[in-house]
């Protein structure tokens, strides 16, 4: 996940939960990298490393091709976050996809959204949106 996507997510952090969820990010840096990285963005929610990117391959988030990082679907999202977060040292496989899941209380897949390239992510309204959703059926269930 990239920083200005997961500061977006932690100035949003509050109305994720009061629909009803929680959130985890899973990083490709190790242990530490991914504690600093956490610290360094104050981010307030849980964050796990997966350098082997077991959780990646568990939820069947495919490798991208150049095209789909560095195509042109990829450069208004790209130099957006460039003018507004600088350039990061990249962490892990850089052709490694990110993925948006639901997950609710009983482990069951509830939302998955795999993209077609790296700029492709569902808003935070979205995931919001089918939070709530989720939430008036009384799937998430209770907090």
């Amino acid at each position: 996940m990239c920083r200005e996507h997961v500061v977006d997510v932690r100035e949003d952090y509050q109305r994720f939960l009061d629909a009803g969820g929680e959130v985890a990010v899973i990083t490709m840096g190790s242990v530490e990298q991914t504690a600093a990285f956490r610290d360094r963005n104050r981010l307030p929610f849980v964050c796990l490393a997966d350098p082997k990117r077991l959780a990646y391959q568990a939820y069947g988030v495919p490798r991208a091709s150049v095209w789909q990082v560095a195509g042109p679907a990829v450069w208004a999202g790209g130099l957006k976050a460039t003018l507004r977060a600088g350039v990061g040292k990249p962490v892990g496989d850089v052709l490694q996809l990110h993925g948006s899941f639901i997950v609710d209380r009983a482990g069951v897949l509830r939302y998955i959204h795999l993209p077609k390239h790296t700029a492709d992510q569902p808003t935070n309204g979205e995931l919001i949106a089918q939070l709530e959703l989720l939430a008036g059926s009384n799937i998430v269930g209770e907090r």
